[in-house]
């Protein structure tokens, strides 16, 4: 593939938050994912798991409980100064809903020898503490995790699939993960929306010259 192909799929991906009804073939979403657990990862660990939902009773209990925090979170009077981005996460909060699938995200915990050299060193000197502050900023799991995810988005817009990265159910994670009862020492991570897109998002980026620098 030329560069400048691949440039195009980059570029066409958009998140979609509007879907079609249509079904989508469990053949699409077992390849994405598929493509997915490829992704660059720590020590090649691989903590990553994937459930597929398209149960509608599920998929509502899922929604209920990330609009029942969200809509709480939105009573607090700290919420005044973000009022507007607040009524827009309350309207979005259980839209994952009406995706004819999810995919929820899990990680497993991770510790590279670095973290347990540093998880038994950070006690009696400040520098240790220091750098395993930094490590602690970034995990690897969730660098590993967020690559994964990026594959599967370009998969499933490669496939004709508009599909969405959502963080806000985190808000509701114990409950969700209640729900689905994933795999024990996994944690939630994020709730990937997917179907067959019904409507055209036309978000644009800065300008290359705006994030880049050169040092030579």
């Amino acid at each position: 593939m030329h560069i400048d192909e691949l440039g195009k799929i980059i570029k066409g991906r958009r998140s979609i938050r509007r879907w079609r009804e249509d079904d989508v073939p469990d053949d699409l979403l077992k390849k994405a994912i598929e493509l997915a657990s490829w992704a660059p990862n720590g020590h090649n660990f691989q903590g990553w798991y994937f459930i597929v939902v398209k149960d509608q009773g599920i998929k509502e209990k899922m929604g209920q409980a990330a609009q029942s925090v969200i809509d709480n979170i939105a009573s607090w009077p700290e919420v005044e100064n973000w009022r507007a981005q607040m009524d827009r996460s309350q309207k979005m909060a259980s839209n994952f809903v009406k995706a004819p699938a999810c995919v929820a995200v899990f990680v497993s915990k991770y510790q590279s020898h670095f973290d347990k050299i540093l998880a038994l060193r950070k006690k009696s000197d400040d520098e240790a503490l220091r750098m395993r502050a930094y490590r602690e900023s970034a995990p690897t799991s969730i660098q590993s995790v967020a690559a994964a995810v990026t594959i599967m988005l370009l998969a499933f817009h490669t496939m004709g699939l508009g599909a969405v990265w959502m963080v806000a159910p985190l808000l509701a994670k114990e409950k969700i993960e209640s729900i689905l009862k994933p795999p024990q020492e996994t944690d939630l991570v994020c709730i990937v929306a997917v179907g067959y897109p019904d409507e055209i998002c036309k978000s644009g980026r800065k300008p290359v010259e705006k994030i880049l620098e050169f040092i030579s």
